[in-house]
Parts: C-alpha cells; sequence; structure tokens
C-alpha cells in the first residue's frame, strides 16, 4: 500500500506538472500573438509614413520592441509581411462588405459600382498605394511563392462576393436565368482588377477616377445580360461616366 501511495503521488505530481506546462504554453502562445500584432502595427505605420520601400525590417523591429530577428522568424521577407497586413486589412473589411452584399440597390451597375467603391474605400484605408502595387505586381514577379499564393487569395475572395452579388440579381430577374455567374464574376473581377492595378500605379487621381474607368466595361457585359427588367433597370440608372456612392456605406476619409 504504500508503495501505491507513492504512485499516486508521483502521478499527481505529473498532474501538477502537466497543467502548469500547459499554463505556461497558452501564456507563450498569447505572447507570441501580442507581439505579432506589435509587429503588423509598426508595419503599417511605417509602411505609410516613410514608404514600403524604404522601411527597413530593423526599424520595424525597433518600433515594435522586438529584435529583427523575431520579424524575420515571424515572417521571413518583408513581401511576406506585407501580406500578412493585407489578410488582417481583409478580415477587418468583411463585415463591411457583408453588409453591403445583404442591401444591394435594384440596379445591378449601382451596384457593382458602388461595391467597387467600398472595396477602394477600405483598400486604401490601411495600405498604400505603393503597397499595393506589390501586392498586385506578387503573383507576376513570384508565381508560386507565399505573395503570389496570398494575392490570389485575395482574388479569390472578392469572386466570392462577385458571385454572390450576383446571383442575387439573377433570381430577382434582372440578369438572365442562363448565365453561369462564376464565369461572369471572373470577367468583372478581371477588369476591376486592372482598374484598381491602373489607380495604384500613380499617385495622382482619387476614387472617383477609378469608377469612371470602370463604368464602359461593366456596362458594356451588363447589356448583353439583361432580362426586360434589368434592362429597364439599367436604362434607368446613373448616366454613363458617373459612379453611384455605395448604398448604405458612409464615406470614410481616405489617406493620401
Amino acid at each position: 500500500m504504500p508503495f501505491s501511495r507513492g504512485l499516486i503521488c508521483v502521478k499527481g505530481k505529473g498532474i501538477i506538472a502537466g497543467g502548469e506546462s500547459v499554463a505556461s504554453g497558452g501564456l507563450r502562445r498569447k505572447h507570441k500573438r501580442q507581439r505579432l500584432q506589435q509587429v503588423l502595427d509598426a508595419a503599417e505605420e511605417l509602411f505609410f509614413r516613410d514608404g514600403y520601400e524604404a522601411t527597413r525590417i530593423e526599424a520595424i523591429a525597433d518600433s515594435a520592441s522586438v529584435a529583427p530577428a523575431t520579424v524575420y522568424n515571424y515572417f521571413a521577407t518583408k513581401p511576406n509581411l506585407l501580406m500578412a497586413l493585407a489578410i488582417r486589412h481583409v478580415r477587418t473589411a468583411l463585415p463591411e462588405r457583408r453588409a453591403y452584399l445583404a442591401d444591394l440597390p435594384e440596379d445591378p451597375l449601382a451596384a457593382i459600382l458602388g461595391f467597387e467603391r467600398l472595396l477602394a474605400e477600405q483598400a486604401m484605408r490601411h495600405l498604400s498605394r505603393e503597397c499595393w502595387r506589390v501586392i498586385l505586381s506578387a503573383q507576376q514577379m513570384e508565381p508560386g511563392a507565399r505573395p503570389s499564393r496570398t494575392g490570389a487569395r485575395l482574388n479569390n475572395l472578392i469572386r466570392g462576393h462577385y458571385i454572390r452579388l450576383l446571383t442575387t440579381y439573377r433570381d430577382r430577374g434582372a440578369l438572365r436565368r442562363d448565365i453561369d455567374v462564376g464565369h461572369l464574376a471572373d470577367l468583372i473581377v478581371g477588369i476591376t482588377t486592372w482598374d484598381f492595378s491602373r489607380f495604384v500605379a500613380t499617385e495622382t487621381g482619387d476614387i472617383e477616377d477609378l469608377l469612371r474607368m470602370g463604368v464602359p466595361h461593366v456596362r458594356l457585359i451588363l447589356e448583353g445580360l439583361m432580362t426586360p427588367e434589368g434592362a429597364r433597370l439599367l436604362a434607368a440608372s446613373t448616366a454613363e461616366g458617373d459612379a453611384p456612392r455605395a448604398v448604405g456605406v458612409a464615406p470614410e476619409s481616405v489617406p493620401a
């Protein structure tokens, strides 16, 4: 019996030690998440203030109060760090996008242009045009690399938003029932991504200029896919060259 009690005591110590191990592991994960957010916050601020190319990993580490090795351990490269910022931006942006898609206007053209306004306003809130140039070029510059895969994820997410938007108008009877909304979403995302790449290629122009780029192309696509009811809505929509404001989305101040 004493021997048995000795085993129980040993097991008890093991349980206590295990509990301490689990607790300390949870604390380490919490601290790691905090440090990661510190690095992302510092990078976002420095990219905006000093520019992406001019900002060094060492400056980000100093601003985040961590060692440069910590930044490299988390992200390995500066492009990976930028892509992590883009993912964080999108996660923050999702509730606003879902709210917009849940309350679409009658006219599909107004809905698409309004959604593009929302996407552009969200993009400019946290990342500069220079940052977006790097993000958009990643798929061509490093096919298959982590930044390229992240860029593809961002595009696929927007494609999914458009599938939902277009399905709504098909179900409402504004778009023909026989259209493939996936293929149509691909076409619209391709056009609007190209327009956005032209927008961020320079430091001039505003979101209104961006939206005006897309009006003729999106209108041309929709004209061939409308039901009679959809054509009536399109004819009554904002004149070509004007971009409707996103319904239900308050204007935001956009950093220069």
